[in-house]
């Protein structure tokens, strides 16, 4: 049974993001934002301690512009082509990342006409997307399934509540979730109590019957 986490956020705090860099889990997959300051050396960093790295694009929510993902963030409804630009820009601040996922977005991620362009061009650039699980309305799987394009589902958040009596509760619910489907992905955010909680549960994870591997290795893979 195979479990992967995703922690994202990384390049908001250097500080933060060295954390999570060397007291994850290499196994752990971390999601680098395309505004960071020297985006590329943490790349390279994750990379170097054994991380798989994702691009964090920034789509829209259903409370925006209240939340507001920042600059160039792809819009539900927009022409194809505006979300093509902004989804350009993002995919070129920096290379060596193995797919990208949703920061916000989770209305973004409910419209199948705006979401198919997006999706198509990952696929052809080799990239999978991982859909953090922000709604239970997304249309990802549809889509994805439709155009043959890699993607991986997320469940609810892991540290929506940051306590780390929260947090392994959440945990051992994704274990149940790769008991009963044979796998399961799980997004947390960069504090310190997420990156502290998920390496201890690492630890005894291969005990309980379970591997903690990357999110490419439980991609959907193109029909």
């Amino acid at each position: 049974m195979r479990i992967a986490i995703v922690v994202t956020g990384l390049g908001l705090s250097a500080r933060a993001t060295q954390a999570a860099i060397t007291g994850l889990p290499a196994s752990v997959t971390v999601g680098l934002l395309p505004y960071a300051s020297d985006a590329p050396c943490w790349l390279s960093a994750a990379r170097a301690a054994g991380h798989e790295v994702v691009l964090q694009v920034p789509m829209e929510p259903f409370d925006f512009p209240d939340s507001d993902p920042g600059p160039h963030t792809l819009r539900a409804g927009s022409m194809s082509s505006a979300n093509a630009e902004r989804l350009n820009w993002a995919l070129t601040r920096f290379t060596g990342y193995a797919g990208v996922t949703n920061l916000l977005g989770d209305r973004f991620l409910t419209d199948s006409e705006a979401l198919a362009p997006v999706l198509t061009t990952l696929s052809r650039r080799g990239l999978y997307f991982y859909d953090a699980g922000g709604t239970s309305r997304s249309v990802v799987p549809s889509v994805a399934g439709s155009l043959g394009a890699p993607f991986a589902q997320g469940a609810a958040s892991l540290d929506t509540i940051q306590s780390a009596l929260e947090i392994d509760r959440r945990l051992a619910e994704l274990e149940n979730t790769a008991r009963a489907n044979g796998s399961a992905v799980g997004t947390a955010f960069l504090y310190p109590v997420s990156v502290e909680r998920i390496a201890l549960w690492a630890k005894s994870l291969q005990s309980r019957g379970f591997v903690l591997v990357p999110v490419s290795a439980i991609v959907s893979a193109p029909q």
